[in-house]
């Protein structure tokens, strides 16, 4: 059994699970390790098939893959509760784990999308990963649009970020998954515990606060929090603000 690779902060008895996004690894939480309380807190910042520390675990990259890798770390390293941080692309799978692993006992869900992935024509999903398998700067496209309030120093650590934290595959084996268009008939779950939100007010629309509301409406323990000086990337953006919610979210 393959066991995916991390980078564990702090020596506390809470401990907080971190997944990434589809162009970042374990490193876009770097920036709020100086804020993190080390005592009472045990951070496991966790890599995907595929990615970052994880980059030469190969696998087919793909939901249930990617959930049953998660439970099995949190099983080697014989955590009994924890909550759960998983940003854009890894929500997904982070609401998949929590409506299988009751040892989940939040999830804070950084500019989220629906369990039920991205809705999406076949033609434009097959546009999309057509491009982003021929390198035809789709990446770079998407980063632009992004940042559209920050300078190229900031815009060329994201591109270089995406294009090198990752394999090819496992970027289209993720994408694959949120893109599904058929997802939506084949899985309901239920997730029992409280859902956290951040989303960033310079986000796309789509993840907009109010966009994300309609994803989550069917479920009754929701709070969404609109960061105001964030886009796609709060934890980068507002590291400070970033470190002390996901602590003031831990209440068990």
């Amino acid at each position: 059994m393959e066991i995916l690779a991390y980078k564990r902060v702090g020596t506390g008895k809470k401990s907080i699970i971190f997944l990434h996004e589809l162009f970042g690894d374990c490193t876009n939480y770097d920036s709020i390790i100086p804020f993190l309380d080390k005592e009472n807190f045990s951070c496991y910042f966790v890599d995907l098939r595929g990615y970052g520390l994880s980059k030469n675990i190969l696998g087919i990259y793909n939901l249930d893959e990617a959930v049953k890798d998660v439970i099995n770390l949190i099983s080697h390293l014989k955590i009994e509760s924890y909550n759960l941080v998983a940003h854009s692309m890894s929500t997904m799978i982070a609401q998949h784990i929590s409506s299988k692993d009751n040892r989940a006992k939040q999830l804070i869900l950084i500019t989220p999308i629906s369990y039920k992935g991205v809705k999406s024509t076949q033609k434009a999903k097959e546009n999309l990963l057509s491009q982003m398998r021929k390198d035809s700067k789709k990446i770079e496209e998407i980063v632009e649009q992004s940042s559209i309030r920050y300078n190229q120093t900031w815009k060329n650590y994201r591109i270089n970020l995406a294009l090198n934290c990752s394999i090819l595959e496992a970027r289209l084996g993720y994408m694959n998954m949120y893109l599904n268009i058929n997802f939506e008939e084949d899985n309901k779950i239920d997730i029992n515990i409280p859902i956290k939100i951040l989303t960033g007010k310079y986000d796309f629309p789509v993840f907009s606060k109010n966009e994300v509301a309609k994803y989550f409406q069917k479920f009754n323990n929701v709070e969404i929090i609109e960061v105001e000086e964030s886009g796609h990337y709060p934890m980068i953006e507002c590291p400070v603000f970033f470190a002390s919610k996901i602590e003031s979210w831990y209440d068990f």
